[in-house]
């Protein structure tokens, strides 16, 4: 057989085995066909053996150019590949380089470009993410800031509240949940969680904190809200909660619908880039559940539970109005006088 010949039958069986892993049954059976076709052309073509010899002709094996079973990849992993690295981003990636005689050098090397580019397009997104990011503490809108730590600011919303008194605990450098945050951002978000609860329970409120962490929204900045209920309502907040995580998802979710936290915290329950929300009542642990559908879990989930406990008009949770700098700042020197008693950095 000629050099380009073999050169030809080896471009077909590398297209067939791209074609494979990315599931495309269709191209892969036609590619299929064509490599048969050309491999008993080339055995056509093929010299008679000389009488002169009684050696026999020696047939290409039919195995070269059909998946051998080190080399198989069943129709789950071939889906998997289709559905993680179809994608237009991952357009410029060259096929035609890897040999069909390895696939598993093939397989190898498509992991490696894909891995790459993932990694690039993930590093672009991280930056633009903190770029843009209005909570990071050099951007945001100092007007509303009740106390500064050192790795964490409370601060009031900038837009008209669905309780009095509600606030956010904000890490003040990017980062993207409870779960990946360092250490010391941690402690310090909790020592906030205590004060607040503290501060609320002389005011008759119990606080509900919540924090959504979503595929939508991987890299943007984390944010732990605080609510805080009339102790005539407060009871309900767990029941209500409870009720919605459960049914919020389908009954055929892979994973545990409700996480009762009870003596454990966010961070030791949940692996690192799970998408979750999260709910606690006060002092006490509260609720988990991993986010399967993010659909299940719109930006309002929590704040439409609470206006369910407190029967409050739809209009403001979903809409919100957007307050004057006065009305703004009149919210933050009443909290600040509420706040002063516990504050804690003492700068």
């Amino acid at each position: 057989m000629s050099k380009d010949k073999i050169e030809d039958l080896n471009e077909l069986g590398a297209k067939l085995i791209k074609a494979e892993l990315l599931g495309d049954d269709e191209l892969a059976a036609s590619l299929r066909e064509r490599l048969e076709n050309a491999r008993k052309a080339s055995e056509l073509t093929k010299p008679e053996p000389s009488a002169s010899t009684s050696r026999k002709p020696q047939n290409y094996p039919r195995e070269k150019f059909h998946k051998h079973k080190n080399h198989r990849y069943d129709n789950e992993e071939a889906k998997m590949f289709k559905r993680n690295y179809k994608n237009d981003e991952y357009d410029d990636l060259n096929y035609d380089d890897f040999s069909v005689t390895s696939s598993k050098k093939l397989k190898n090397e498509f992991v490696h470009q894909t891995d790459q580019k993932f990694a690039q397009n993930k590093e672009k997104e991280e930056k633009k993410s903190a770029e843009n990011c209005s909570y990071c503490f050099d951007s945001t809108q100092k007007h509303l800031v009740i106390s500064i730590g050192k790795h964490c600011y409370l601060c009031l919303p900038n837009s008209e509240s669905i309780v009095d008194g509600s606030c956010m605990i904000v890490p003040m450098s990017h980062c993207y949940s409870s779960v990946t945050c360092d250490e010391d951002v941690w402690q310090e978000i909790d020592r906030y969680k205590k004060a607040l609860v503290e501060m609320f329970d002389k005011r008759r409120c119990e606080c509900v904190f919540y924090e959504m962490y979503t595929n939508e929204n991987k890299y943007g900045h984390m944010v732990i809200q605080c609510v805080p209920l009339d102790m005539n309502v407060s009871n309900l907040a767990p029941i209500y909660f409870k009720k919605a995580i459960i049914e919020s998802e389908s009954e055929w979710s892979t994973n545990k619908k409700l996480i009762e936290l009870k003596d454990k915290t966010i961070r030791s329950t949940l692996p690192k880039n799970v998408p979750y929300f999260t709910v606690s009542f006060g002092s006490e642990n509260g609720f988990a559940h991993i986010i399967e559908k993010n659909e299940a879990y719109p930006a309002h989930f929590a704040k439409e539970i609470i206006a369910g406990i407190i029967d409050l008009d739809p209009m403001v949770w979903m809409r919100p109005r957007k307050e004057s700098f006065g009305q703004l700042s009149k919210k933050v020197i009443e909290f600040s006088k509420w706040w002063k008693a516990y504050e804690f950095n003492k700068n």
